[in-house]
């Protein structure tokens, strides 16, 4: 023999001396294998192998149960036992059992019997233990009551059983069971009644407990059946349920109660839950169907994935991870195009350690609500920037004369303000004197009160700066949905300058009335002058004209050569003295006899004006192009001179020996149309093209250019009158072009 086998067999005769055995339980067969000692200690005429149930026969009635049990547990829970029990031939066993399952073994159960006596045996040591379990009884936190079961008296209380009931011990001892649990009681209560308690098990039930005093309670009740002196007999290990099953009827209330606020949340509200990771668990039936998504696709995903992220979210998202309460308006996403709008209130729910669990988000659909507060925004903010760069003051005041709104002109400019904040809540009597204020007040009251409005009504104040300021002021009364007047607006326009210059306008009427009678007087004087420039003053030049003739026919035979060119300077110059004359009467004539309108085609009045000048333009073999031109109601003479003295320049300003070259064209306008007539002739030199319209301007020698320097000076005069304009361009040596407006509607 090996010494491992003689090691071995030596620690076997060793548990066999000690009276321990071995077993083990097979798990799929359920077959109990006992050593040889095993079987020698049970004492039971066994067979090697035997299965849990009829091993379980042997045991006495009392130990079935509970040896039942250990097993059950060891098998389903892997719960190792150490059980004391009695078989039928009294003999007492104790009785061990554990799981084994060493790493890459089967599992196995596997466990130790011992003999620990008889019966008799172990009643002989019982009264050793009877003060130490009297003391448990009797010191127990909880009212035990023992009573019997075929009398249903009571037999033995302890003292919690006593001060609960409220009886003394001895009148309490003999009660019936009854007495405290009455039987109808009982069987409301399906309660059951000592002969009903079956089994050794312990059994739990609740029935209503009645006290010495009639106040009732409701008991959970432990029972356990007891055999005492041959009696059997029921203890009870009795609690006051009262306050825990009012407790459950008040939880199944708020239950139903928080089903209905589920309910009614699910059906009016939007309602969305995350789980302590902060992610989407639930969405209610609302917020999908307005979002688009089905459960499934959100399932597991953060809130962004259907809210916009901007600043409300983020805001949102930190006072959830603080674990704080929230409220805010949120835009969503929808899952295909769009927005919608909630109005946001967001809980944390935590456990008892302060740790939130989940997160509920109950929100409203104000998503139109949002549509028509962003348009009535803009609307708003239209109308108050318009408000606010009117140049006149705008103000609304309360029914006690409070400013509640002043736009930027009135406290700006009028009240002197930096803000708008600063006027608010602020009368007429903190800016104005009180006489001033006192006048101002008058009149809102009158609006007020009586609600006629004030329009158009003229205020003059003497501001800050000592200066007489005029203003219009009208005002309306302000009311309500329910037509009741709750203030005014007053609308006010400084008018100082208007008045300043009705003044001003007031005193040139003065004056122009003072000029018109000096100008109809001077006018006089030139109808008068020229009168006598047409009859008086061109008679003495006929006959110094005349005369002349006379003596140079007469007497040029006997006048020498010199006496001749003295004879020609006189008539040259009366000649020319002639034409100042005429001109000079033409040009004072210009505007003040009203020629009348007649629509006329202006080529027409340009082919007159060339038929003037024939002669003129036969000798220099001129080239004259005019291009289409427009019909006109128009004075026909006035522009007949204008065109007549501009194509006689154009002739007459030429450089010796070169062929004029003239172009007459017009441009329609918006408003009128430009006659232009360009030449090829000497140009004007740039020092004195400031003088061209000016009269008796002449540019060169006589001698050079004939012409007395008013043709122009009346051109520009007679186009000024028909309301337009005349100007030139022009560049010495190369020619000019002088063109003119004449508007198409003339007055």
């Amino acid at each position: 023999m090996s010494a491992y086998e003689e090691e071995n067999l030596r620690w076997s005769e060793v548990l066999v001396s000690c009276d321990v055995g071995a077993w083990e339980l097979d798990p799929t067969s359920l077959i109990l294998r006992f050593s040889p000692s095993g079987q020698k200690i049970l004492g039971l005429d066994l067979a090697k192998f035997e299965t849990i149930s009829h091993f379980i026969e042997y045991i006495g009635e009392l130990d079935k149960a509970s040896i039942q049990g250990a097993f059950q547990r060891l098998l389903r829970e892997k719960v190792a036992f150490d059980e004391i029990f009695c078989f039928a031939n009294q003999r007492c066993i104790k009785l061990k059992g554990k799981a084994l399952n060493n790493e890459g073994d089967k599992l196995r159960f596997i466990g130790t019997v011992e003999h620990i006596g008889t019966i008799d045996k172990m009643q002989k040591a019982e009264p050793a233990l009877t003060n130490y379990y009297g003391d448990l009884f009797e010191s127990n936190p909880m009212p035990i009551v023992i009573w019997d079961c075929d009398t249903q008296k009571i037999i033995d209380c302890n003292r919690e059983a006593v001060k609960k009931y409220g009886y003394t011990k001895a009148v309490f001892l003999g009660l019936s069971i009854s007495v405290i649990v009455p039987k109808e009681d009982i069987t409301l209560n399906n309660c059951f009644t000592g002969l009903e308690i079956n089994g050794d098990e312990v059994q739990q039930r609740i029935c209503q407990h009645f006290k010495k005093s009639g106040e009732s309670f409701f008991a959970k009740m432990q029972s356990k059946p007891l055999v005492i002196d041959g009696k059997e007999c029921i203890m009870e290990l009795i609690a006051d349920f009262t306050s825990q099953l009012e407790a459950e009827e008040q939880l199944l209330d708020s239950v139903q109660e928080l089903s209905d606020y589920r309910f009614a949340l699910d059906e009016s509200c939007l309602v969305l839950i995350l789980d302590e990771s902060m992610k989407l668990d639930y969405l209610n039936r609302k917020l999908l169907d307005i979002s688009g998504y089905e459960g499934q696709e959100l399932s597991g995903k953060r809130p962004t994935v259907i809210y916009e992220e901007n600043q409300a979210l983020k805001d949102c998202m930190e006072a959830v991870s603080k674990g704080q309460m929230w409220r805010g308006e949120l835009k969503g996403i929808k899952k295909l195009s769009g927005v919608f709008w909630i109005d946001t209130v967001i809980t944390p729910f935590k456990d008892n350690t302060g740790k939130t669990y989940q997160y509920i988000w109950v929100g409203y659909d104000i998503t139109e609500k949002h549509k028509a507060d962003e348009s009535l925004f803009k609307e708003r903010f239209l109308l108050r920037s318009i408000i606010d760069n009117l140049p006149i003051q705008i103000y609304v005041k309360d029914i006690m004369g409070r400013h509640i709104i002043n736009n930027k002109t009135q406290y700006r400019d009028f009240l002197g303000a930096e803000t708008e904040e600063e006027t608010l809540g602020k009368t007429a009597f903190d800016y104005y004197p009180y006489e001033i204020a006192k006048k101002m007040t008058v009149i809102d009251r009158h609006v007020i009160v009586e609600g006629q409005s004030v329009k158009n009504l003229e205020e003059s104040y003497t501001d800050a700066n000592g200066q007489l300021r005029w203003f219009l002021t009208s005002k309306v009364a302000l009311k309500n949905a329910s037509n009741k007047i709750v203030g005014l607006v007053g609308m006010t326009r400084d008018v100082t300058d208007r008045k300043e210059e009705e003044a001003i306008l007031k005193n040139l009427n003065t004056e122009l009335t003072k000029k018109a009678k000096a100008l109809e007087q001077s006018n006089q004087e030139l109808e008068q002058f020229a009168y006598i420039a047409s009859h008086d003053l061109q008679e003495p030049l006929r006959m110094i004209t005349g005369f002349v003739s006379l003596l140079e026919k007469k007497y040029s035979s006997v006048l020498d050569e010199k006496g001749i060119q003295y004879m020609h300077f006189v008539v040259d110059g009366a000649s020319r003295m002639r034409n100042i004359i005429m001109d000079l009467l033409t040009y004072s004539r210009v505007g003040r006899e009203g020629e009348k309108l007649k629509e006329t085609d202006i080529g027409e009045i340009i082919s007159n004006a060339l038929n003037l000048q024939k002669t003129l333009i036969n000798q220099k073999r001129a080239k004259i192009t005019v291009g289409p031109m427009p019909k006109l109601k128009v004075p026909v003479s006035p522009l007949n001179q204008v065109f007549l003295n501009l194509i006689n320049n154009s002739l007459k300003y030429q450089p010796e020996g070169a062929t004029p070259r003239i172009k007459i064209y017009a441009k329609e306008r918006k408003e009128f149309w430009e006659f232009s007539v360009e030449d090829n002739g000497i140009g004007i030199p740039p020092s004195s093209q400031d003088k061209v319209f000016i009269l008796f301007s002449r540019l060169h020698a006589k001698s050079q250019y004939s012409g007395t320097g008013i043709g122009l000076a009346m051109c520009k005069k007679i186009i000024e009158n028909l309301g337009g304009d005349i100007n030139f361009k022009s560049k010495e040596g190369e020619g000019s072009t002088f063109y003119f407006s004449v508007p198409k509607v003339i007055y």
